[in-house]
């Protein structure tokens, strides 16, 4: 079982009504009754630090498994994403400075551009350059594995004949996920990205 406490929360008042440290490793409830009913099933589950872009997730009614691994998994992938994103953030800022630099030094390629001119150069070199096309792919990658896991939750939710949502507005920020759903395309702030990086 995982070493955090999670809060099991009323649905509707969010009283905690009980706490629980998630699966075995096999992924099973050790609290699951008889007929394989989670005792979270109708309620919230929320971790013990607050995290309003994850927590809490509303686990439906006659539920019989555990979501607090895909609701794991989603979290690292979405803050891998946004880690490869600050880091293509910070290569362009350190390009626009360089270029900045060589204009201020009289290069004779950058000295009559404007401001905006050798902003916009930073940003095509930085563009082509590998690290970042790199970081780019990675980002993706991390953002297009978060779909998935939360594709699949949904998937096996709706065996459940539950119409309880993965979590707070999650699966409709990731844009359309896996399998020809469509959602509203607007990504949550971890994975949204800046007006530089909508560029690449």
């Amino acid at each position: 079982m995982t070493t955090q406490s999670i809060r099991i929360l009323h649905p509707v008042t969010g009283a905690l009504v009980g706490r629980c440290r998630g699966p075995t490793e096999s992924g099973v409830c050790p609290k699951a009754g008889p007929n394989g009913v989670v005792p979270c099933a109708g309620m919230m589950i929320a971790a013990a630090e607050p995290d309003p872009g994850y927590w809490p997730v509303p686990i439906p009614r006659g539920y019989r498994h555990c979501d607090l691994p895909w609701n794991e998994m989603v979290r690292s992938c979405l803050r891998e994403s946004e880690h490869c994103r600050q880091r293509w953030q910070s290569g362009l800022k350190r390009e626009t400075l360089r270029l900045r630099a060589l204009a201020r030094s009289g290069d004779p390629r950058y000295r009559k551009m404007t401001e905006r001119d050798l902003d916009i150069t930073a940003l095509w070199y930085w563009r082509l350059s590998v690290a970042a096309k790199s970081l780019h792919h990675a980002e993706k990658r991390a953002q297009d594995q978060a779909k998935v896991y939360l594709d699949l939750t949904e998937y096996r939710r709706s065996l459940a004949g539950s119409d309880v949502s993965v979590g707070p507005d999650r699966s409709s920020r990731l844009g359309p996920v896996p399998g020809g759903r469509q959602s509203s395309g607007v990504m949550p702030r971890s994975v949204r990205p800046t007006a530089a990086a909508a560029g690449r």
